[in-house]
């Protein structure tokens, strides 16, 4: 139950973000192009966000398990040495997550006092991006970790859902 709430709860995040993004770019050409005025923060906002945009939507390809990956070793193996490479990679992925959270609050002190050029706010809530993000992949993952470890070894078979 949580975890389809906080999903919702992100996916509400991405689509405002992208609206957001699309309406003020549609409006700065509109003006550019039509009425030759520029809005000097549309730039910089559309930057901000597309970043706020790939973390908030990493976390939820984890969820969905939708990110790329190459199957073909792993559908050649045993479905016992299968389960054990995706385990594994699992497990390196938890790791890189750690990392990328722990590595991206140590900079956000640094970035208080550091303001975006046009819109007069401070970096922190941008490179906030980064552990938030990470840290809602490693939600989204630890079901995927518990249902590889406790599934019995089959031999992986990609689904026409994940093939689209």
């Amino acid at each position: 139950m949580f975890l389809r709430l906080l999903s919702r709860f992100v996916e509400g995040l991405v689509i405002l973000g992208a609206t957001v993004i699309v309406t003020i770019v549609t409006i700065e050409v509109v003006l550019r192009y039509i009425f030759g005025l520029s809005l000097i923060f549309t730039e910089e906002l559309a930057r901000y966000l597309m970043v706020w945009i790939v973390f908030l939507g990493g976390a939820l390809a984890v969820k969905d398990d939708s990110h790329i990956r190459i199957n073909v070793l792993v559908q050649r193996l045993s479905p016992r040495l299968g389960q054990l490479v995706r385990i594994t990679a699992h497990g390196l992925t938890m790791l890189l997550l750690v990392v990328l959270t722990v590595e991206g609050t140590k900079i956000l002190p640094r970035q208080l006092d550091q303001m975006c050029i046009t819109i007069d706010t401070s970096m922190f809530y941008f490179y906030l991006a980064i552990p938030v993000g990470s840290i809602l992949m490693i939600i989204f993952i630890l079901p995927r970790i518990r249902d590889s470890i406790s599934r019995r070894p089959e031999k992986y078979e990609p689904t026409e859902e994940r093939l689209l």
